[in-house]
């Protein structure tokens, strides 16, 4: 196999990097605003290169017709950081650049001149983003097309979701995408990408650079072999029929090739859809969520909310009921552009990868949500004293117990999966993973998601049993009870956190626990009814 994608499926397999092992995961694409310093790297890194071609004058051709290209995509992005990346092709591709195109840029500088270029490059080689960054950055993309069901050759075509875009994919980020996904035992999703490969290397022949080699021969194997994985077999015999073309006498094609022709000789009676038993479930619901609100009732409206609190009769709270049962609203205007430019001003430098209660039960390398987030003290300052005032009459809640202020980016097709927000304490199968603490405070009655940003395509909060489906909108919050008024769990409150398509996330959540609650909701008989307006 070629060098570049034996290196490429090297690098996906192994968890660590030919530069060395690194101790801390950065999860840079699990954030847009923590990919921003990435821009400021590769600027480094290019501008060490160009110093490296003084002296390299032997190479100074190669590598002076690259300048153009990549600073150029370097200051576009830095001329409006966020923007730039809210794009995920942007974002992917930033991530791709620094973690394979600069190691093979470290490999064509080492040479025993141009040592002070070396020593530089070397001293920021932890900056780079590592083969976990990859993955993320490869399943964000791959999250985002299988949601929306966009279509492949659009999609790394800068057409997203109906919308064209200045911007694309390169044939190394779609190759990428194509061998994690093979990687990952996903033929079908990886055969739409790979099959875009070999037409644009033909078109790419005379600009490709020569230390960033991608073999045509290569690329035509692994579409193969995803073919032959998915059992596509006559589709695989011209591919196999090419690479020998290219290389006569490769052994793995050889093989690869009485393989297949086996497998058809076998089968003679069946054609290539009956050869194959896709288990293909029905899309479940996240996806069914994500793709737009269902059906909603006219039985909702907004108004004017001058009850919870005293203060609301001199500042009554804009309302839209989202839906009844259970019973979600959302409030409109309750943050100022002020404070919203302070929150993230506050977490932009404190960005933590966010986990979530049952963290345990999710595979490490299926994140059940990509995002990053900062915790805020309740207490901390008069801005977040003024907001819990205002979350008290917004609920009618006392928050003296309830958890801090949590404040989450989400980065390339950042997302949520379906989940609960209670711990279920009430349940007798709960199995507590919290402290004794915790536990006292009592669960997590009430959610009031605040929305910092607009999302210009996806992100949705979506409720995936009932149908309620909310679009991010700078200054709104989202407010529903988690339990019923018995104190369980309502598991009609499940929700998600839908893939950000195009654009930057930003949401503060705070959870509202019961114990202070006891007598401003009491506990209600079941047959009282499971969702009541406070």
């Amino acid at each position: 196999m070629g060098y570049f994608i034996r290196c490429l499926l090297v690098m996906l397999f192994h968890s660590t990097l030919v530069l060395g092992h690194r101790p801390l995961e950065k999860s840079h694409s699990l954030s847009l605003v923590t990919m921003v310093p990435l821009l400021e790297l590769e600027k480094k890194l290019i501008d060490n290169l160009e110093n490296y071609t003084n002296a390299l004058e032997q190479k100074l051709e190669i590598i002076r017709s690259q300048l153009l290209v990549i600073r150029a995509e370097n200051e576009k992005g830095r001329r409006n950081a966020i923007s730039y990346l809210s794009n995920p092709l942007n974002g992917f591709s930033i991530i791709r650049r620094l973690h394979q195109d600069w190691i093979n840029w470290r490999k064509y500088m080492e040479q025993p001149v141009g040592i002070w270029q070396l020593k530089a490059f070397y001293s920021w080689k932890d900056e780079l983003p590592t083969e976990r960054d990859l993955w993320d950055a490869c399943e964000g993309i791959a999250r985002i097309q299988s949601t929306y069901d966009l279509k492949v050759g659009d999609f790394i075509n800068g057409n997203i979701n109906g919308k064209q875009y200045n911007d694309s994919m390169s044939t190394a980020d779609i190759l990428s995408v194509g061998a994690y996904l093979f990687m990952k035992n996903r033929p079908s999703d990886a055969i739409q990408c790979l099959q875009e490969v070999p037409q644009r290397l033909q078109e790419e022949l005379l600009i490709q650079p020569r230390h960033l080699p991608i073999k045509e021969v290569d690329a035509l194997r692994l579409l193969a072999e995803a073919q032959i994985k998915d059992q596509n077999y006559s589709e695989a015999l011209p591919l196999l029929h090419n690479c020998l073309k290219l290389q006569p006498h490769d052994a793995r094609v050889l093989r690869l090739w009485k393989k297949t022709t086996d497998f058809i000789e076998n089968q003679p009676d069946q054609s290539p859809t009956e050869n194959k038993k896709r288990n293909v479930p029905i899309a479940n619901a996240f996806k069914l969520s994500c793709n737009g609100p269902l059906e909603s009732s006219t039985r909702l409206h907004c108004f004017y909310n001058f009850t919870t609190t005293p203060f609301l009769r001199l500042a009554p709270l804009k309302t839209e009921q989202i839906g009844l049962d259970p019973y979600v609203v959302l409030y409109h205007e309750v943050l100022s552009a002020r404070e919203i430019s302070m929150l993230i001003g506050k977490a932009a430098q404190n960005m933590k990868n966010t986990k979530i209660h049952k963290e345990r039960a999710v595979p490490k390398k299926n994140r059940g949500r990509t995002a990053k987030g900062f915790w805020l003290k309740k207490e901390s300052n008069e801005l977040t004293k003024r907001i819990t005032r205002r979350i008290m009459d917004m609920t009618g809640f006392d928050l003296a117990d309830s958890e801090g202020f949590q404040v989450i980016n989400y980065g390339i097709g950042g997302h949520y999966f379906l989940h609960m927000d209670y711990f279920d304490f009430a349940s007798s199968n709960h199995t507590d993973t919290r402290s004794r603490y915790s536990i006292d405070l009592g669960d997590r009655i009430a959610t009031v998601l605040f929305y910092l940003t607009d999302v210009e395509q996806g992100g949705a909060t979506v409720f995936g049993d009932v149908g309620y489906y909310v679009s991010p909108q700078a200054g709104t919050a989202i407010f529903w009870y988690n339990l019923d008024t018995d104190g369980n769990g309502d598991p009609r409150t499940r929700h998600a956190a839908c893939p950000v398509i195009v654009g930057s996330k930003w949401v503060m959540t705070e959870w509202i626990r019961e114990k202070r609650q006891i007598f401003i909701r009491p506990c209600l008989p079941k047959a009282k009814g499971t969702s009541t307006k406070s």
